[in-house]
């Protein structure tokens, strides 16, 4: 901040009320209020529409951007405190004023440890952002986006590309705190970044559909506004002043004491001081860090903290890399993190921590999904025996598999998958392509019922860390034995040193090595968890639970296998084939919305994007008539959806044999009713 002196009088000061006269109307360069400032050597008078005169961030070198300990930028932060007004950056002076919109308070609330839903006893240092807040966030979100789109649609002129990256930030933003488990500390950077962004938007799009012809046209304007609701700006420039002036915007005009002279100001006033977290030198945030920027300049000042927020998509197609993570080196203890590390064991603890997948939003309610049943303490036995596989018989992955834990199948994928004619030899021989980003649905349920409790009991565990992973920029691919090995708990070194079985078992524990690091945890402990503490899933909690490893399986692939067939780069796109556009971490009522309708007419809107899509693809099977001329269609009848529909799961499932040489994960549907959950995107 600029130092501001005192209100006493001074070498430059003069008398700013001797021209007070409350009867004659103030112009542009009167003064509402005024208050003396120095910055430097040099004494300022600024002069305003509104009542009050905040202080002046500071003009001097050197200025550093701190980020403060509450993720935010204090008096540089332009959703917080005024700025100097920046031509390209014109619209920030639009930016809603703190309690001016109550619909907009959640976009300056500060997030708590106990708004951090963490994960499993396992990566108890990861988790997301709590339901209820994540659900007061998507409201103003979903109401804002749209009317971007529409306007930049409808704009006579270019819309300027800010819109389009804000729009971006976003809704990548949304995504992560809504999909991917992460640490505290950069689940409360998301949480800023999103809402500084959001108020951004919201100030460009004002500017743009009201205040830009407003000022443009300042000297025909005479408008009364309601100034408390906007941020404002200071300016030195005359010109900026009447355009402020005009469109009914509170501003500051900051000048020397010598071109004082006829100025009608009607009150002095103390200077406002803003009361902002210090910057903690030591904490770099995990997010960003603490200094930015160095300088006066508010156009660089603003890149700054853009560049310090600026979301890539956490995507990468897992495929592409073909990448199957390798043992790290060993750790020199003098180099390791400065936070406490340690060995955390999978014994039952006395306060068991709930798996944020599966969190219930409102709170003071049991959070389903628990990794330990509330129950004493017991010992873990030094070793568990692994069950002998040795005789069981591959099951077919292109027939469905009939148990009651299954969730319902899609009818036309299911169909589709059976009848993929598979005498095509694949383009591809790497075995990497015949590996899965997370568990085959049904390994988790194919078994015995004692199994399948640990199974299912391991992978809660585990989950939020295998999610995690796939924000790293080399995502896992795992084989079916891995992932049958990870979820029988045998994540601990087994067989004679130097054995295949020794070598597979020793990489286990490595391949969640990240996220075991991000939770400050050196190794794993206690596996398998011994049967008589694994919990007991009900028929509905086993159909989430495998639901939402199918789903995510399904959508992940369906993005890699576009890239390839396609030969193009269009995620965004093929998010529009999904219902909730996610990725990742897809709300439970998805699973009856989208592929999983039952109406046939909603399937269709997602069937037809799909099919626009087969278009650019190539294969070695001829594409489906009806899907070659899907756009020559606006009217559809039942039964020509119907053959759209078979067509479409029927070309997906082949080609997806044809570039990956497997059965394709398909999405499933849940029938039972359901929790109310957070709002959609």
């Amino acid at each position: 901040m600029a130092q501001n002196s005192p209100q006493k009088p001074h070498a430059h000061s003069v008398d700013l009320l001797r021209n007070r006269d409350p009867l004659t109307p103030l112009g542009p360069f009167d003064g509402k209020a005024a208050a003396h400032a120095q910055i430097g050597a040099k004494h300022f008078f600024i002069t305003t529409n509104a009542d009050y005169v905040p202080a002046v961030p500071s003009l001097q070198l050197p200025h550093k951007v701190y980020l403060r300990t509450d993720m935010r930028y204090g008096p540089d932060d332009p959703t917080l405190w005024p700025q100097q007004y920046a031509a390209y950056y014109c619209h920030l002076p639009l930016i809603s004023r703190k309690g001016a919109r109550p619909e907009l308070n959640i976009m300056w609330w500060n997030p708590t440890r106990s708004d951090f839903e963490v994960g499993s006893a396992i990566t108890r240092g990861l988790g997301k952002l709590g339901g209820q807040q994540l659900a007061r966030l998507l409201p103003p979100i979903n109401d804002l986006v749209p009317r971007c789109k529409q306007f930049c649609r409808n704009s006579p002129t270019h819309a300027t590309p800010l819109f389009g990256q804000l729009m971006q930030q976003v809704l990548m933003w949304i995504e992560q705190l809504q999909a991917l488990p992460t640490t505290y500390t950069k689940m409360l950077f998301a949480v800023t970044s999103l809402q500084r962004t959001f108020l951004e938007l919201d100030a460009l799009y004002k500017y743009m559909s009201v205040y830009k012809e407003r000022m443009n046209n300042y000297l025909a304007q005479d408008v009364n506004a309601d100034l408390g609701q906007f941020v404002g700006a200071f300016t030195t420039v005359p010109t900026v002043a009447q355009q402020f002036w005009a469109a009914g915007l509170p501003f500051w005009f900051i000048r020397e004491y010598e071109v004082f002279d006829s100025e009608n100001i009607l009150s002095v006033v103390p200077l406002s001081h803003p009361n902002f977290d210090l910057p903690d030198p030591d904490a770099h945030g995990e997010g960003a860090p603490p200094s930015l920027y160095t300088g006066n300049s508010t156009m660089e000042k603003i890149e700054a903290i853009h560049r310090a927020a600026q979301q890539t998509p956490w995507y990468t197609d897992p495929f592409e890399t073909g990448f199957t993570r390798t043992p790290s080196q060993p750790r020199d203890p003098a180099s390791g993190s400065t936070s406490r590390a340690i060995a955390l064991s999978a014994a039952p603890i006395s306060a068991p921590i709930p798996s944020s997948s599966h969190a219930v939003a409102q709170s003071g309610k049991d959070r389903r999904y628990k990794p330990y049943p509330a129950q004493p303490t017991a010992k873990v036995p030094a070793k568990a025996k692994a069950p002998n596989n040795a005789a069981k018989v591959e099951r077919d992955k292109f027939a469905r598999l009939a148990v009651a834990e299954m969730p319902p199948y899609i009818v036309s994928m299911a169909n589709a998958l059976a009848s993929v004619d598979r005498s095509v030899v694949p383009y591809t021989s790497n075995a990497a392509d015949r590996r899965y980003v997370l568990p085959e649905p049904a390994l988790l349920v194919n078994s015995t019922s004692e199994r399948r409790r640990r199974f299912l009991h391991h992978w809660t565990l585990l989950a939020d860390g295998f999610i995690y992973m796939l924000t790293q920029r080399q995502p896992l691919l795992l084989s079916g034995q891995e992932w049958r090995d990870i979820l029988e708990g045998l994540m601990n070194e087994r067989g004679p040193p130097g054995s295949r079985r020794n070598r597979r078992s020793s990489k286990l524990e490595e391949h969640i090595r990240p996220a075991l690091e991000a939770s400050n945890v050196t190794s794993l402990e206690g596996f398998p968890v011994p049967l008589d503490q694994l919990r007991h899933f009900t028929l509905k909690e086993t159909h989430e639970i495998v639901w939402q490893v199918a789903e995510t399986g399904f959508r992940l692939e369906f993005c890699a296998l576009d890239r390839r067939a396609s030969g193009q780069e269009r995620v965004d796109d093929v998010r529009g084939c999904f219902a909730g556009h996610m990725l990742v971490g897809a709300p439970l009522h998805l699973g009856k919305q989208g592929w999983a309708s039952g109406s046939l007419e909603e399937r269709h809107r997602y069937v037809g994007r799909t099919a626009c899509l087969m278009l650019d693809w190539t294969s070695k099977t001829a594409c489906p008539d009806v899907i070659r001329r899907v756009k020559e269609h606006s009217r559809w009848s039942l039964d020509r959806m119907q053959e759209l529909e078979t067509a479409v799961c029927g070309y997906y499932t082949q080609s997806f044999w044809e570039y990956f040489g497997r059965a394709a994960v398909l999405p499933m549907r849940l029938e039972h009713e359901l929790e109310q959950e957070p709002g959609e995107l």
